[in-house]
């Protein structure tokens, strides 16, 4: 299937590991050019070396719980690709730990604020598009409850925003603005947090395992596909969804 994308501009927050640059690699490999954002420099560079192989991507160091840095980003980025079609919301403050307001507050600052930031800023470029799509990654962890050892800022936080993202489809959807999100279940990429799970606490990987109805872990190119699918013109229907892509970990009944 052609997935349209061919000339098209996309910008992947945190594009520089994970799920963000499997994206980030599968749009390149459809035809879209990509700007991505980190907040380590030396993590950024090693990621465009790698990404620029697949196609042209560019980048910039940014901190998601900056605003201005934010909408500075996204507006050098709209300007040197020439327009942005594609936003695709992967920045997250999940690696928080702790007790007491901190956590909480960085996942507010990066996860809720940052991904409204992004996408407010991101407006004037997609209102220019053609095909103008969001997508933001979530988390089975907003939707059930999910007993592993991260923050419960993280499902919280995860949660109000695709409520934000089924507002901005209803919003933006007669400005031609399409918006959706993808809450994958646990994934296992490498030196990723499920791989760093399975060495330290594998006990409870195991648990999480074979609570899969196919007794395994998704993969990043598993989640990267459907966000892909979606962020492009062929899925030019499908507007204000919460799209889960676990494998059947989650048990609830989608009617």
């Amino acid at each position: 299937m052609d997935l349209e994308l061919s000339g098209k501009k996309a910008l992947v927050s945190a594009g520089h590991k994970g799920i963000g640059k499997i994206v980030a690699t599968r749009l390149l490999e459809e035809g879209a050019s990509v700007a991505i954002c980190c907040r380590n420099a030396d993590e950024l560079a090693a990621a465009l070396t790698e990404l620029n192989t697949s196609g042209l991507a560019i980048g910039t160091v940014c901190d998601f719980s900056d605003a201005e840095a934010i909408a500075a980003w996204v507006k050098a980025s709209g300007d040197e690709l020439g327009g942005v079609d594609i936003c695709i919301g992967n920045a997250s403050a999940s690696s928080q730990h702790g007790e007491g307001p901190e956590p909480w507050r960085t996942s507010f600052e990066v996860d809720i604020l940052g991904t409204a930031m992004f996408f407010e800023a991101a407006k004037p470029f997609l209102l220019e598009s053609d095909a103008a799509s969001i997508v933001q990654i979530a988390t089975i962890t907003a939707i059930e409850h999910h007993d592993v050892p991260i923050n419960p800022s993280y499902g919280a936080s995860k949660a109000a925003t695709i409520n934000l993202v089924a507002q901005l489809a209803q919003r933006w959807g007669a400005e031609g603005i399409r918006a959706n999100t993808v809450s994958p279940g646990p994934i296992l990429i490498e030196n990723g947090r499920w791989d760093d799970i399975r060495d330290r606490r594998p006990e409870i990987y195991e648990r999480d395992r074979l609570m899969h109805p196919l007794q395994r872990m998704g993969t990043g190119d598993e989640i990267a596909d459907v966000i892909t699918f979606l962020a492009s013109p062929r899925a030019s229907w499908v507007n204000g969804a919460n799209v889960v892509v676990d494998g059947g970990y989650t048990k609830q009944v989608g009617f």
